[in-house]
């Protein structure tokens, strides 16, 4: 017998036990009390024996209805705490077989990952997208993880030698793949003290138009020839990094820290850069500052800005320039 029929059988019985305590209690009523006591003739005519009888009887039924209502609510309640049992039941089930589902969806694109054939990795790649919008509380950080560790390793900077002027590697299409899906990713599923790691690596010629990097540190990194266009770099480190004809236009680079970058032909047309860390030895050679937003921005420490460019850029009075720049500008004003 299973359990939940030995605890209805035991629930029956409890029932049982009450109705007939009751229909006993009640016998005993009859029986003991002279307004009740029908079947005793002695002093009674056979109308009143009749009315308490009656009386005796509709008490009764009064009861044993109220009995019956009782035991169809309780049961009714048993019935609807074992269905929400087994819902609850059914719905861990479930989520457990989702679990393990998503687990080996995991397990099988970081084994696609590792493939040398190109096509195949980039099957592991999006694969890992998905599990990332899938399973976001569990899965969506140690996706990104994997994806910048992935970058690293395949795209890590290598130290220049004197004088040895080296072409520009193509930028690998999986590597590709794994910034596009990492500057599409959703942070609002990443705590604010949670950053990406894409340090010391060289992805020149990069696509990360419109792209999310939130929070993603890129600093001593190669991103020469780099397109940023209109991405959100909101408290990215770019800090000592080669940023050569980068295109930031439009970027929203609000906390950047571009300290010691090289900022060389940049564009930095009708870019945000409010709240940014002090530029101090960036290298601003004709850099396009063309519409760029600089309002407090400390410019002052900032290499090779010449006031043809200041002239181009949105400041305001708390934009602190160069020395040579803000007599020209300060006195103008």
């Amino acid at each position: 017998m299973s359990e939940n029929n030995t605890e209805s059988f035991k629930s029956l019985l409890i029932i049982l036990g009450i109705i007939f305590s009751i229909f006993f209690f009640t016998v005993i009523l009859i029986f003991s009390f002279s307004d009740f006591a029908f079947l005793n003739p002695k002093g009674l005519e056979i109308e009143k024996r009749l009315q308490y009888g009656l009386s005796a009887v509709t008490t009764t039924g009064t009861i044993f209805a109220g009995i019956a209502v009782f035991f169809n609510a309780y049961q009714a309640s048993r019935s609807a705490n074992a269905a929400n049992d087994n819902a609850k039941a059914a719905n861990r089930n479930a989520q457990a077989a989702e679990d393990k589902q998503i687990t080996e969806r995991f397990s099988k694109a970081i084994e696609l990952l590792g493939n040398k054939e190109i096509e195949i990795k980039l099957g592991g790649i999006y694969a890992l997208e998905q599990i990332a919008r899938d399973a976001p509380e569990k899965y969506h950080w140690t996706v990104m993880e994997v994806l910048t560790a992935f970058v690293r390793e395949n795209a890590p900077l290598k130290k220049e030698e004197e004088g040895e002027k080296e072409e520009i590697p193509k930028l690998r299409v999986d590597i590709q793949a794994a910034l596009t899906v990492i500057g599409r990713r959703n942070c609002e599923n990443e705590q604010e003290n949670q950053r990406l790691n894409l340090t010391f690596i060289d992805i020149r010629e990069a696509n990360l138009d419109r792209a999310n990097l939130k929070r993603v540190d890129l600093y001593c990194s190669n991103l020469d020839l780099a397109s940023f266009q209109e991405a959100s770099l909101q408290d990215v480190s770019l800090w000592n990094s080669s940023l050569q004809w980068v295109n930031f236009s439009e970027a929203i680079l609000q906390k950047v820290n571009l300290a010691g970058a090289n900022l060389c032909q940049a564009k930095l047309n009708k870019a945000t850069l409010q709240e940014s860390f002090p530029l101090a030895g960036t290298n601003l050679h004709l850099t396009n500052l063309f519409q760029a937003n600089l309002q407090q921005v400390d410019l002052s420490g900032a290499k090779n800005l010449e006031l043809t460019q200041i002239e181009k850029a949105n400041i305001d009075q708390d934009t602190k320039l160069p020395d040579h720049i803000e007599e020209v500008i300060r006195f103008e004003w």
